[in-house]
């Protein structure tokens, strides 16, 4: 009986040890199902977000070849600003993840299709700038200006890119664009305003030329009148021994024969013994000319008096009349 309880006793012992490895079998397999579980959803994700980061980097990729591909300016502009629309954040419905990993690469490509349109900025300032010693030297004020106008074009663009060409970046960038375009402008106005004040000098120093010179020429005209008057005054002094003075009235205010006639006006105000008749050896005729008016009065030796006006007057010796 004893030996028949150990038996049962070793059996119970043997089917103990059965019930626990096939707990712990069972347990194992257990933590290896969820093991395995875990893992299983852990690739899965892995899996789904590298495909996302994929996609986002390929949209990213097909964006800028589009970008780069466009020709129109305001069509590259559109693409820009959309992109920059479409970049991810906290906010979306994207995991962490994908989002570190697509951002640097958004981030990136916006600066590249950013620095499209300040290298033309860029351009266009370095094509419309002068040194200081050329532009000193520069009279074309048609030149000058169409400068201006293209830097002008130059602000009016910048100012309504801005919002998306300096996206992300300091206000003080696209100031820095327009200082630089109002500093050039502003000395291109300078020396415009130059050109304009020294040509309004020329102007005034050739009217003032033509001024003067149009009175020389009138002052000369009127000496040559004068000389001219009085050479037809002398004229009526023939040479046939019947000399006489016409005055402007036309009248033969004085007479006398002479034989041998001649005269030489003087000017400046002097007296000029200006001949002798050799019918009377006695007769002399003298003229003055006033260098102030130019008129040339003249007398005689018998106290005769006229002048270019035809106006006579006697202080003794003939006798003429006065007339005026």
């Amino acid at each position: 009986m004893i030996k028949n309880y150990r038996i049962i006793c070793q059996r119970g012992k043997v089917a103990l040890k059965k019930k626990k490895i096939i707990i712990i079998v069972v347990i194992c397999l257990a933590v290896a199902a969820v093991a395995g579980t875990v893992f299983g959803v852990k690739a899965y994700n892995d899996y789904i977000t590298q495909q996302q980061i994929e996609e986002r980097i390929k949209s990213i990729d097909d964006t800028y070849s589009d970008f780069e591909a466009e020709t129109d300016r305001s069509k590259k502009l559109e693409i820009l600003s959309d992109f920059i629309k479409n970049k991810p954040s906290t906010a979306d419905e994207i995991s962490i993840e994908v989002l570190n990993s697509v951002e640097p690469k958004y981030d990136e490509f916006i600066k590249k299709m950013q620095k499209f349109f300040t290298d033309d900025y860029d351009k266009v300032i370095k094509d419309n700038s002068i040194s200081s010693d050329n532009l000193t030297k520069m009279n074309d004020k048609k030149e000058i200006q169409n400068y201006i106008d293209k830097l002008n074009s130059l602000k009016e663009t910048i100012e309504s890119e801005k919002s998306t060409v300096f996206y992300e970046n300091n206000e003080n960038d696209a100031c820095s664009y327009v200082n630089k375009t109002d500093d050039l402008i502003n000395s291109y106005n300078d020396r415009l305003q130059a050109i304009e004040k020294a040509e309004k000098e020329k102007a005034e120093a050739e009217k003032k030329a033509a001024e003067e010179k149009k009175k020389q020429e009138e002052s000369q005209k009127s000496n040559n009148n004068i000389n001219n008057g009085n050479a037809d005054a002398d004229g009526d002094y023939s040479s046939d021994g019947s000399n006489s003075y016409n005055g402007t009235d036309g009248n033969n205010y004085y007479e006398e024969n002479n034989d041998d006639y001649s005269d030489s006006n003087s000017s400046g105000g002097t007296v000029d013994n200006s001949g002798s008749g050799s019918n009377n050896e006695n007769y002399e005729w003298w003229s003055w000319t006033d260098g102030e008016t130019g008129k040339t009065t003249y007398h005689d030796s018998n106290g005769n008096h006229w002048d270019d006006d035809g106006n006579t007057w006697t202080d003794g010796g003939w006798g003429m009349e006065h007339h005026n």
